[in-house]
């Protein structure tokens, strides 16, 4: 019975030892690496602190179990954009948290009830709308965003003052609480983006580090749909501005130009298969905009100064069919496009004179 206390004591006395060691973990800066080192002065390399166009940003987590770190990955308005990481204090099992095409100015990483949550905030950054993200280190997912360009932490409570450009937004949220994100069962809308690369156009998710299709890939991708992309492309320099996903997020609409060449294309994410494409020369796709369920979604082009706007039915095997071709008859913009909850009616607005807008109905039904 001795030896057995004896031993629970060792063990005892020896994982206080590893705690206090670790209990006050700090960051340095030594030949331009972010190192972590414990109280016993170990250290551990975690990550470059600049690297081109990126000056990297670390924190540690509360229980100083974990730092979480930003990395350059050239996306965004002049390669600004940045992941975000995360790793044990010693640097080991680095893994993969979110991607954004926005630079990270501040990481804050607060805990609450064994929650914790890490803030990505943009502050001093070009692009706009500026908006800080809350990562649920739990679930890995961003599960919350609001407008704001800082953080400040409220004394004596779990919240966080709310400031843009230094002073509280005037339209938003001016105050965000730990004890308020304990409640978000599902997440934000923007856990799951798309973007593309400058340098290549190759389509990113916000969720994975390599790209979910590479526009080398298109060439071969067409074959099976009869489409001889890449002898049309000839050489121009093909570029896709606009991505829009399904609710679900398993499908996307591309929509790029080469040169005079407009084009749009319809992409399987799970399956990784192209299952539409569609160019010309003297056509340009505009937008496009899927239906609630994500069975049809409209394509708006433009024919010789005439818009049109064409609405496709994907089925279960992937299949796209052309089923209805709407001529809008104004030339003004177009604007406030949605679906009717039963994805058979669509609908546009355009500005009528200065001060009004006039809403159409397009009824897919109506053949």
């Amino acid at each position: 019975m001795a030896k057995i206390y004896y031993i629970l004591l060792f063990l005892l006395l020896t994982c206080g030892a590893v705690y206090s060691e670790q209990s006050n973990v700090k960051i340095v800066l030594e030949d331009g690496y972010y190192y972590t080192q414990l109280e016993n002065g170990e250290k551990y390399q975690i990550v470059k602190q600049q690297e081109p166009w990126a000056i990297n940003k670390i924190v540690i987590s509360p229980d100083q179990e974990f730092v979480a770190y930003t990395a350059a990955n050239g996306l965004g308005f002049e390669c600004e954009g940045r992941d975000v990481f995360y790793c044990r204090i010693d640097g080991s099992e680095k893994t993969f948290l979110h991607r954004f095409q926005n630079c990270v100015n501040t990481l804050l990483w607060q805990s609450l009830d064994r929650k914790s949550f890490i803030f990505v905030i943009p502050k001093n950054c070009e692009t706009y709308p500026v908006e800080v993200q809350v990562i649920d280190f739990q679930s890995k997912q961003v599960i919350f965003s609001f407008v704001g360009d800082s953080l400040g932490e409220i004394r004596g409570t779990d919240c966080n003052q709310v400031y843009y450009q230094g002073k509280p937004p005037l339209m938003g949220r001016k105050i965000v609480c730990l004890r308020d994100l304990l409640y978000i069962k599902e997440p934000d809308s923007i856990n799951v983006g798309f973007f593309t690369s400058w340098s290549t156009g190759d389509i990113y998710v916000s969720t994975q580090t390599d790209p979910v299709l590479k526009l080398s890939d298109l060439p071969e991708l067409s074959r099976p749909l009869g489409k001889k992309f890449g002898e049309f492309l000839k050489g121009r320099y093909f570029y896709i501005p606009f991505i829009f996903s399904t609710p679900l997020n398993n499908r996307i609409v591309f929509i790029g130009d080469a040169e005079t060449l407009g084009l749009f294309g319809v992409f399987d994410l799970n399956e990784k298969k192209l299952l539409s494409l569609d160019y010309s020369d003297d056509q340009k796709f505009l937008n496009a905009n899927w239906s609630p369920d994500g069975s049809r979604f409209a394509v708006i082009r433009m024919s010789n100064w005439q818009k049109y706007i064409d609405f496709y039915e994907v089925d279960e095997k992937g299949e796209v069919d052309l089923i209805k071709t709407y001529r809008v008859p104004t030339d003004q913009p177009l604007s406030d496009f949605r679906w009717s909850d039963d994805s058979k009616k669509f609908y546009y607005s355009y500005l009528f004179s200065n001060y009004q807008k006039v809403q159409v109905e397009v009824d897919l039904e109506d053949k």
